[in-house]
């Protein structure tokens, strides 16, 4: 859930329970870079619940990963961190871009979203989304109007593992894969 539409913003984590009096709250990682969640960093807080009626910018005044407790700037007490339990943490793509470094043929998540699959010089579709299942990435795909014209299904998952993808290609925005077809064929 990204808020209110900002393809600006990347899930980060989660906020849980307060930990302690004075203002710290368990933060439940959803990213592969925990180093980049560090003081300083600014963290857009999403309600889902809507018990907030907005959104809130938060920056962390620090952040210990072994315990995974966050305290907020401004946030001293453990009344004040009670209001931010169960609320999603972003941060800016451009803030993910400076702190994780990635390595050669690596890709964030949010880049990937609207490339297109390629098997064979056909178009099945492009990525949708990307879930983690286990320990394995699912490319949720958004299948071709053409396929979905010969009765094939409107969205199907490919893992996104080396069985599956050839090569990744920024310049055509392109994923070529090996065997997706039939799994679309097979969902």
């Amino acid at each position: 859930m990204i808020p209110k539409n900002d393809s600006s913003l990347v899930q980060v984590g989660k906020l849980g329970r307060t930990i302690g009096l004075d203002g710290g709250l368990k933060f439940i990682l959803n990213t592969d870079f925990p180093q980049s969640i560090q003081k300083g960093l600014n963290l857009t807080l999403v309600f889902p619940d809507n018990f907030s009626s907005s959104d809130s910018s938060y920056t962390i005044k620090s952040f210990n990963p072994n315990k995974s407790v966050v305290f907020f700037e401004g946030i001293d007490e453990i009344t004040q961190a009670k209001t931010l339990t169960n609320a999603i943490a972003y941060v800016s793509i451009e803030d993910t871009k400076r702190l994780c470094k990635l390595n050669e043929n690596e890709y964030f998540w949010f880049e990937l979203i609207g490339y297109t699959i390629d098997e064979n010089n056909e178009i099945l579709g492009k990525v949708v989304n990307i879930e983690r299942i286990g320990a394995i990435d699912y490319l949720i795909i958004e299948t071709s109007e053409k396929l979905v014209l010969e009765k094939l299904p409107k969205k199907f998952l490919i893992p996104y593992i080396e069985v599956f993808i050839i090569q990744v290609s920024r310049e055509e925005k392109s994923i070529f894969v090996k065997g997706a077809k039939s799994i679309l064929e097979a969902s």
